[in-house]
């Protein structure tokens, strides 16, 4: 079985992702299982962590990471592959590589957002981190 992890933020990069999955499991032979991930950064400061519970705080990553994953999901599901949404909170390479680990896929397919290398250098991309950490291959789709 083909096992593909594809990190959602809801762009279009990420359906362009998915899209691409699509067709990569269209062209192999067997199933294909999906894990789509969504990462939300965590909110840590002084004032949130005096005024918000964690309960509050869990609320919201999950009702943000559901709607970030809806469209993807649905068009997953729709094409028949086999899916599995997750929520992650913290670094979003740091994530994605250790649920990559977790769930041993054989592939991610994320979208890039195409910065080019200068502000891919400044600001320190995703992509950029998730490649150079991952031990199975990456495809990024733009």
């Amino acid at each position: 079985m083909l096992t593909l992890l594809i990190p959602v933020d809801g762009s279009d990069y990420s359906r362009r992702a998915v899209d691409y999955a699509i067709r990569r499991a269209a062209a192999t032979q067997g199933p294909t299982r999906v894990h789509l991930l969504n990462v939300q950064a965590p909110i840590v400061t002084v004032n949130v962590k005096l005024f918000v519970s964690q309960e509050s705080l869990e609320t919201y990553y999950r009702e943000e990471g559901t709607k970030a994953l809806a469209d993807t999901l649905a068009l997953a599901q729709k094409a028949g592959l086999e899916t599995h949404p997750h929520i992650g909170v913290g670094d979003a390479a740091r994530v994605v590589l250790d649920y990559a680990a977790e769930k041993a896929v054989d592939e991610i397919v994320m979208g890039s957002h195409g910065r080019g290398a200068l502000a891919g250098a400044l600001v320190g991309s995703v992509a950029q981190k998730v490649v150079h950490g991952a031990n199975v291959p990456v495809v990024l789709v733009k």
